[in-house]
């Protein structure tokens, strides 16, 4: 591994207020809040990076079927690998969640590096409803 990918994920605790004040974050915590980052992230919304994000919103008035489902994990595949490629992606899973046919959850599974632990975050969205 080259020394860029050695060093530790570092970042400002989010949100910024609260009752501890502002701090800083390390692995695992700064790998989940990037990765969070990508997910809710719009493209265009970040300053200076235009591309940034995975851009889910666009798919909340779309219908829970498979190939909605599909073009999000592709999406987030894609920002992953542009936005964070010093984590290593194991696996985006969008699964339905039952009896709530218009709930999905966003599973992003991956590693830190110089780390063998697998990391997962989540998140869960409501699209139109069942497809």
């Amino acid at each position: 591994m080259s020394g860029t990918q050695q060093r530790p994920l570092r970042g400002v605790r989010l949100p910024l207020v609260g009752p501890t004040g502002w701090g800083w974050v390390e692995d695992p915590e700064a790998a989940d809040q990037a990765v969070r980052a990508v997910l809710l992230t719009e493209p265009g919304e970040r300053i200076g990076r235009p591309l940034f994000g995975a851009g889910l919103r666009r798919f909340l008035f779309q219908p829970n079927s498979l190939e909605t489902r599909t073009r999000m994990r592709i999406a987030v595949e894609e920002a992953m690998a542009r936005d964070l490629p010093r984590l290593q992606l194991d696996g985006v899973e969008i699964a339905t969640v039952p009896r709530e046919p218009e709930r999905v959850e966003v599973t992003v599974r991956f590693r830190i590096p110089g780390s063998a632990l697998p990391q997962s975050t989540g998140i869960g969205l409501q699209l139109q409803g069942g497809g």
